[in-house]
Parts: C-alpha cells; sequence; structure tokens
C-alpha cells in the first residue's frame, strides 16, 4: 500500500533537530520493537531526549497488532446494534415506557460524545495500550452487568459503562495506526471499519432469533465472549510495549497542540458530525420513508440490508484508493457527493429506484467515516496529536449526531412526512460536500496554524 505524504512527512519532521521549525517534538526514533515506548505526547527534548517517535517500516509483531485492531474494532459497534431490533422485548418484559428505551438507544451517541475528549489525555497519562487494555474489561463489565442482571437500571449502567469503554477505542485506535504503523495506515482503518461494519450486521441478523430461543439477555451477553477474545492479543501487545519501554521513558501530560483552537481541526470535527448525523438519520428513518413511498414493511427491511452491506464497498474504495496530497481532496469531494445523491434521491427518487439511493447512502456514509478516521493520523505529525484530534472530532461528532434524529423528528411533526425531512438530510449532505475538500488538506494542523500565524 502506498504511503501517504502527510504521514512520510509527519516521520520526518519527527526526526528534524530541535532547530526546526517544530522544535519541542521528539528528535530520536525509537527502538524497532512492536513496544516501543508511548510517543503520544511531544516532550521537551531536554526533560525526555530518549521518547521514541512514530515507527517506520513493519515491525516483527505487526501481524498481532493488526489481528488485535480487528478483534477490537469487532466489538465497537456490536453491544450497540443488538438492543436495536430487541427494544419490543425488553419494553415489555421490564416494564418500561417507549421514551424510556429510546433514552437507552440513544446513550451510545451521548456517551461518544462526553467521553472521547477524555481518550486522548488517559492515553498520555497512562499508554494507549493500558487504556485500551482496561477498556476491554470495562466493556466485558457492562456487557455483564446489563445481560446479568436485567433490570431498568443495570440496563442504562451497563450501556454507559461499555460505550465509555468503546469510545476508547473509537479514538485510541487511528492514533495508535499512527505511531506503530505510520506506512500502513489506510490498511489498520480498513480492518477497524471493516470491523465495526461486519459485527454490527452479525448483531443485527442474530439478535431476534437467538432471543425467541433463549431470551432477550442471551443476545446481549454472548458478546463477552468475543471481548474476551480481543482482550488477550491486547494483552501481549501491552507486554511487548512494557519489555520495550527504554529505561527512564515516562508518559508526559503535555499536549503538542491545542485542536480545539485551530480551525482546520474545527472543519474536519464539524465534517465528520455531519456524516454522523447523516448516517444515524438514514439508518433510523429510512425505512419509515420507504413505506411512506410505497414500500412494505419487508421490503423496506431488505433495504436497510441493502445498506449496511454495500457499505464495505466505501470501505475499500476509500481504504485502498492510490491518491496522494491534493488527489485525496478529491476523493474527499468525490465520496461526499455520492452521499448528497444518497440523500437527493431517498427524497425525490421513484419507488423503483430506492435500491439505488440507499447503496449511494450506505457507500458514501462508511467512505467518508473511514477517510476520516485516516485523516485524524494524517494531517497530524505524532501520535499525541492524532489522539487528541481524534477525541475532538468524535465528541463533535457524536454530539451533533445526538441531535440529529431528534431534529429530523421535530421536523416530521411540522411537516407531517417522512420523505420530506429527507430534503434536510440532503442540505446537511451538501453542507458536508463544502467542507470535504478543506477537511482532507494535504497540510497538517501544524502547517495550517504556521499558515494563518504569517497570513498565507
Amino acid at each position: 500500500m502506498k504511503e501517504n505524504e502527510e504521514t512520510t512527512s509527519a516521520g520526518n519532521k519527527a526526526n528534524q533537530s530541535t532547530d526546526s521549525p517544530h522544535a519541542g517534538r521528539p528528535a530520536s526514533s525509537g527502538p524497532a520493537a512492536l513496544g516501543a515506548a508511548d510517543a503520544t505526547a511531544a516532550p521537551h527534548p531536554q526533560t525526555h531526549p530518549q521518547t521514541p517517535t512514530v515507527r517506520r517500516g513493519w515491525p516483527k509483531e505487526g501481524w498481532l497488532l493488526l489481528f488485535a485492531v480487528a478483534a477490537l474494532a469487532f466489538n465497537l459497534r456490536s453491544p450497540i446494534v443488538t438492543i436495536g431490533p430487541l427494544v419490543g422485548m425488553i419494553r415489555d418484559d421490564l416494564g418500561v415506557s417507549g421514551s424510556f428505551m429510546g433514552f437507552v438507544t440513544a446513550l451510545p451517541v451521548l456517551a461518544f460524545a462526553l467521553f472521547s475528549p477524555w481518550a486522548a489525555r488517559l492515553g498520555r497519562r497512562h499508554g494507549m495500550e493500558n487504556v485500551l487494555v482496561a477498556s476491554l474489561v470495562v466493556l466485558m463489565a457492562g456487557i455483564a452487568l446489563r445481560s446479568a442482571l436485567p433490570s431498568p437500571l443495570t440496563l442504562v449502567l451497563g450501556t454507559a459503562l461499555l460505550s465509555a469503554a468503546i469510545a476508547m477505542g473509537n479514538v485510541l485506535l487511528p492514533a495508535l495506526a499512527k505511531r506503530r504503523l505510520p506506512e500502513h495506515v489506510n490498511l489498520v482503518v480498513a480492518l477497524m471499519t471493516a470491523g465495526m461494519l461486519v459485527s454490527s450486521t452479525l448483531a443485527a441478523s442474530i439478535a431476534v432469533p437467538l432471543a425467541r430461543w433463549q431470551g432477550w439477555t442471551w443476545p446481549l451477553g454472548i458478546w463477552m465472549l468475543t471481548t474476551g477474545v480481543a482482550l488477550v492479543p491486547w494483552l501481549r501487545i501491552r507486554h511487548l510495549h512494557r519489555a520495550a519501554a527504554p529505561t527512564g521513558s515516562a508518559p508526559t501530560t503535555r499536549t503538542p497542540l491545542n485542536v480545539w483552537r485551530i480551525p482546520a481541526a474545527w472543519a474536519l470535527s464539524l465534517y465528520m458530525g455531519l456524516q454522523s448525523l447523516v448516517f444515524y438519520a438514514v439508518v433510523g428513518f429510512t425505512p419509515s420513508v420507504l413505506q411512506e413511498k410505497g414500500l412494505s414493511a419487508e421490503q423496506a427491511g431488505n433495504l436497510g440490508a441493502l445498506f449496511q452491506a454495500v457499505s464495505l464497498l466505501g470501505v475499500v474504495a476509500v481504504s485502498w484508493a492510490p491518491v496522494r496530497g491534493r488527489g485525496r481532496q478529491w476523493l474527499s469531494v468525490g465520496i461526499s457527493l455520492t452521499v448528497l445523491a444518497g440523500s437527493l434521491g431517498l427524497w425525490l427518487g421513484s419507488t423503483g429506484t430506492q435500491w439505488l439511493w440507499v447503496s449511494l447512502a450506505g457507500i458514501g456514509t462508511a467512505g467518508v467515516f473511514s477517510l476520516c478516521l485516516m485523516l485524524f493520523a494524517e494531517r497530524t505529525d505524532s501520535p499525541a496529536e492524532a489522539a487528541a484530534l481524534s477525541g475532538m472530532a468524535q465528541a463533535v461528532g457524536y454530539g451533533i449526531a445526538a441531535i440529529g434524529p431528534l431534529g429530523v423528528g421535530v421536523l416530521y411533526d411540522l411537516l407531517g412526512s417522512w420523505t420530506q425531512t429527507m430534503g434536510l438530510l440532503a442540505a446537511l449532505s451538501l453542507l458536508e460536500c463544502l467542507l470535504a475538500w478543506s477537511s482532507a488538506s494535504p497540510k497538517t494542523l501544524a502547517q495550517t496554524l504556521a499558515d494563518q500565524r504569517h497570513g498565507r
């Protein structure tokens, strides 16, 4: 896989002396083992002269890392997606209201927005490997709490715990990819996104049959097994990290840049947010839109499955596209236009063409999501910056996604039509297209900040 120009630039800058414009970044490369010390911040060179930088090449334990990423990603959506098809069963069994279940289903997105900024801080303070191992343990605890002790309280607490744990993985995996495999960020992101999509599809398909067989707690609790499998390679990676850490190196709490004060970071965060809003709105309301257009509930369900299936095409298209520099900006615009076309088709298209618009929406939203994960690594100069940008973008993105479906519901109450609400999504998709070019800029955040200071 070809390395993006920004990743190359970042790696070269990291090895420059403190006389460079980017002084303060580590000046020497770390050891060649996978378990190099955590370079999640840019310490002062006189304080931590041995702190390693971004790793180059393919480490000996690279395949272990890829397996660990795929295994973790497999659990980043399945515990959440499972609950949707079981809402009716859970509501009737626990005797709760529809509003209560609505809160439970919205809780993961709210948790992502709340906990994502903390992931970068925890990664800098304790090491990304340690945080990911701890998050898997917390994820297992959350799954066990709501499945082994079913009640309204444990359902809320368990969902909150597992959602907070998932937020850690969402944020830290792209940053870890930048540090461990900077030349293969695309591959890591592809595995991460594909793992999410495959597990989401599997979780949605087995939830109801398994619940009818053994009760609704079983499809919620079965993900304990896959989480346990994911924990094993991450324990090994943490061990290698500790064994290879240079003597005297210590985590630092200082970030190289305050990404919250950089306009380019806000543009990328809004780009991510609009993608998330459109995705959750399409997933949540498209069945109603399709039925309003005259399709049966079964036909609408089949098109919903099509949306999930073709999403993998968007991941492949973005992850393996041989583009560099400005080419990535054109890719960003192109995949965003795909989302716009899908939204317009769902709004204005005829009944017989809905399969096409659903497919375009699925390809586009998955493609933009994968692209955003790559940009977290490629538009930053260090793993610390990558984690900080990832945390910010996902906090903003999921915050927007949380209020988006509510806005669609309010618009339906005003217009009395699900189809017309797609007009709002089309408008938001157009705004997403306008942000696509600047979000995929070949310049890093530090470079854009320097340009602003010099009036360029």
